[in-house]
């Protein structure tokens, strides 16, 4: 593994950290407002929101396939 591997890795490891973090501040927060009420339904919004995000990058993703395969049967 180079350096530039490792360092990728590095960072790859702080950034969930971080998300983790602010995960939990986020219910945290919702649970000085209103107590496990509040979190229970900030909970279910925050996974909702990450749901959504990774369907529409794999939809994103899933998209360009047929544009990727059109152009390499082009180039052949």
């Amino acid at each position: 593994m180079t350096p530039f591997d490792r360092f990728g890795v590095a960072l790859l490891l702080s950034l969930v950290l971080a998300f983790l973090v602010a995960f939990f501040l986020y219910l945290r927060t919702a649970y000085r407002r209103g107590g496990y009420r509040e979190v229970k339904s900030a909970f279910i919004v925050a996974i909702v929101a990450i749901v959504l995000f990774c369907a529409i990058r794999i939809a994103e993703n899933l998209g360009l396939e047929p544009l990727k395969q059109a152009v390499d049967r082009m180039t052949r």
